[in-house]
């Protein structure tokens, strides 16, 4: 349970840390943004979906096992 509730906080936070770079990078990107953000920030946004996934089986109880 606990540990469920860190990882719902922690992928609360990197959707919310996402968000806010993506914004940041519509409202303030140029030329000389590296092409590359684009991928980190896809990468943010699996990893928070990851951690959400995680912490619903963690808070449920059900690992697949």
């Amino acid at each position: 349970m606990i540990i469920g509730l860190v990882f719902l906080a922690l992928g609360i936070w990197q959707l919310w840390i996402t968000k806010r770079s993506f914004s940041n990078l519509r409202n303030k990107g140029n030329e000389a943004t590296s092409p590359f953000v684009m991928f980190s920030l896809w990468s943010s946004l699996v990893m928070a979906i990851i951690f959400l996934v995680i912490a619903y089986n963690a808070i449920v109880g059900n690992f697949g096992f």
